[in-house]
């Protein structure tokens, strides 16, 4: 009795086992089968550019009755570029360039409603030297599109034009013909953004403007010649004494300013990232024929909720004098193509985004004209 038991036992723990073999195979490979659909079609790119940089105006300085050139000559300008897309291309654009190198902009990854259903993808990092500023920019998103919904999930780190952020959003989506209508919820999470710390610890009208050069490590010396009088500065941050200026104006020019943005940098890193949940609305529009295309969105925020002590004012005095409320914000586009004949085009094709009091746009319009 104690044999059979066993035995079936053993029959059942191999029954079973056998299920979860066949379970973990089916998964494994409907796991294969869904990362080769996911990846079906994706592009990735690896690109290297260099060019002379912009040759800056001459300046120039007397120093010991000897003019002297002290003309700044930047180094080589570049861009290094790795990343891997996934984004369907609408009818009106055509790729016209064999391979992708990561510089090219296109409307597509900035429209919120794609042109395929499903996930699409964007990672997209540059490392940018542009006239001897040194800075990198990221854009990933990821986005799932379905025909009543929305998800989308991006970080951007524009270092060019100071713009970093997280952006988490889920909306509803309705189709009308050619328009599509999106609401929902927007979760963001930033730098602090609208305070400058210098401006709570420093008043010029009070404070000279040399007491705080020396809080910042620099030191000056007042010299003379024929009856003009200047001032040589120093850095002394590293316990050394380095000229790095034979004039205020020069010193200025150079170093202040950038003495100026390093406090603040440190001083609202200090703050920490900032999470507000908004409320999003949007709208889309899309028809395109062989001689007449036209595709634009409009995605406007108009209401938020700070989460932390510092996220972003809305309602602070300094926006007061903007045409346009500060709590209103948006992401707009737009691409317009007219074939008037046969030799004869037109087009245009912008985007406008304002985050945070901190606007971004590109704008292009232009005729072609084809010899026959």
């Amino acid at each position: 009795m104690s044999f059979k038991s066993d035995a079936l036992q053993k029959l059942k723990r191999y029954a079973i086992m056998k299920n979860i073999f066949f379970i973990l195979l089916l998964v494994c490979s409907v796991a294969n089968s869904q990362i080769k659909d996911f990846f079906k079609y994706s592009t990735f790119y690896v690109s290297s550019s260099m060019s002379s940089s912009t040759l800056e105006d001459g300046m120039y300085k007397i120093e010991n009755k000897v003019l002297m050139d002290i003309t700044e000559v930047n180094p080589f300008d570049y861009n290094y570029t790795i990343g891997l897309r996934k984004v369907a291309r609408f009818d009106y654009e055509h790729k016209v360039k064999s391979f992708y190198d990561g510089t090219e902009s296109q409307i597509s990854n900035k429209a919120p409603i794609g042109n395929a259903k499903g996930f699409e993808y964007l990672a997209n990092l540059s490392l940018i030297r542009d006239r001897g500023e040194e800075f990198v920019n990221q854009d990933f998103f990821l986005r799932y599109l379905s025909d009543s919904y929305l998800i989308k999930s991006q970080f951007v780190d524009n270092q060019k034009y100071d713009l970093k952020y997280i952006l988490s959003e889920l909306r509803w989506r309705k189709n009308v013909g050619n328009f599509d209508f999106s609401m929902g919820a927007a979760f963001r999470v930033h730098p602090v953004y609208g305070i400058v710390p210098i401006n709570e610890s420093w008043d010029p009208a009070v404070t000279p403007f040399s007491e705080i050069a020396e809080d910042f490590g620099y030191v000056s010396e007042q010299w003379s010649q024929a009856g003009y009088v200047n001032y040589d500065w120093f850095d002394i941050s590293s316990g050394d004494s380095v000229q790095v200026a034979h004039s205020t104006g020069e010193f200025m020019r150079h170093y202040f300013g950038n003495a100026i943005d390093e406090y603040n940098d440190r001083e609202l890193k200090k703050l920490g990232l900032q999470k507000e949940l908004s409320v999003i609305l949007g709208v889309a529009y899309y028809k395109y024929t062989s001689d007449f295309w036209l595709h634009g969105w409009m995605n406007v925020l108009p209401y938020h909720i700070g989460l932390d002590d510092y996220s972003f004012d809305y309602n602070d005095n300094q926006w007061s004098e903007e045409g346009i409320p500060a709590i209103i914000e948006w992401d707009a586009g737009l691409v317009m193509g007219y074939r008037i004949t046969k030799n004869l085009g037109f087009f245009v094709e912008g985007t406008h985004q304002r985050y945070w009091m901190r606007p971004i746009y590109e704008f292009k319009i232009g005729i072609n004209f084809l010899f026959l």
